[in-house]
This record gives C-alpha cells, structure tokens and sequence, in this order.
C-alpha cells in the first residue's frame, strides 16, 4: 500500500525523529489506535501513523472522510503542541483560503446541476395548476383528447338527469315494485 499525502495534511509539519520514534514504539507496544483518514484516495489525516506503520510491516487501519478537507485538517492538527505562533497563523490562513475555495467550487457545481435540472423540468408536461405530471398521468395525457370545453359534457349529464325527473331508479331485483304487494301481504289483510 503506497499512499499519497493529500495538500491539506501536507500543510502541517510532520514528526521530527524523535517524536516519530516515540510513535513507532506505541504502534508496535498497543498497535494502531486511530484510523488513517483518507480523502480522495490520500491520506488526510494519519501520516505519521501510516509511516511507523509501513515501518513495522503493519497494514494501516484506515477509513474514508468526505467533505471539506482543509477544514478538517485544521480542525484536526491547528492546536499541536509541536507548532509556533507564526507557524500556526500561516498554516490557518493556508487552510482557511484553501477551504473558502473548496466551498466554493462545491457550490458552483451544486449550482449548475440545480440549473440543468431546472432546464430538464421546464420541457416536462404540466398541469393546468403548474404541477409536474407524473409518467402515469403522462401516458394518460398522451392517450386521451380533452375537448376544448370539457366542462360541456359534465353540464350535459348533469342536465339530462334533471329532463328525466319521472324515471324510476333502477330496484333490487328482489325487490317488489313499488305500490304492488306480495301474495302473503294480501292474504293477511
């Protein structure tokens, strides 16, 4: 496993000897207790450990980070004891310029596939209302012929129920008609 340092974990010094040392010794005593973080195939966080543990002939633990990098490497290594005030100052403004343009760039590409799939929905059948029609409503779309007055035809049935005012609703074929009695009904009386 041959991994590179991604920029923003190389904004920070590494161990010198000595430190580096001491790493090695608790890797080999207790093992490798912290992941080493990668981003885009790089190690973001974890150099030191990935190179005591290459030493030691141990394969790296590692897990995978998405996000802002420089943001995280901050947060991760801007307090370190090892770093002079200056160092410090130098090394935050790197990662903050480096993050705003990460952040940046990550909106500009939101932004146009929020355009291209603005531009792909104004192509796609509506409804009167302005809703987006499903593939259902679609297909259905495509299969029937509204009239140009599609409210007529519901006038129209709703105006031929009330000319036929007279007409008996349709009984239970159980049912006797209405007035008629049964034989049983009459023998009774």
């Amino acid at each position: 496993m041959d991994l590179k340092h991604h920029p923003a974990a190389d904004a920070f010094p590494v161990f010198d000897a000595s430190r580096h040392a001491e790493l090695v010794e608790d890797i080999r005593e207790h093992g490798q207790r912290e992941p080493i973080t990668l981003c885009d195939g790089m190690i973001l966080d974890g150099r030191n450990r990935y190179r005591a543990c290459i030493e030691l002939g141990v394969t790296p633990k590692t897990r995978e980070f998405n996000g802002d990098p420089w943001a995280y490497a901050w947060s991760l290594n801007g307090q370190r004891r090892d770093l002079v005030e200056e160092q410090r100052y130098l090394i935050w403004k790197h990662c903050h310029e480096q993050s705003e343009a990460f952040q940046a760039e990550r909106q500009r590409i939101a932004d146009a596939a929020n355009r291209k799939r603005s531009e792909a929905a104004k192509g796609q059948p509506r409804t009167d209302d302005g809703t987006r029609l499903g593939k259902k409503e679609q297909v259905l779309q495509q299969n029937v012929v509204i009239p140009a007055d599609h409210r007529k035809g519901q006038q129209a049935k709703a105006t031929a129920s009330h000319t036929n005012a007279g007409a008996v609703a349709p009984r239970h074929r159980h049912q006797q008609p209405r007035g008629a009695t049964s034989s049983v009904a009459r023998s009774n009386r």
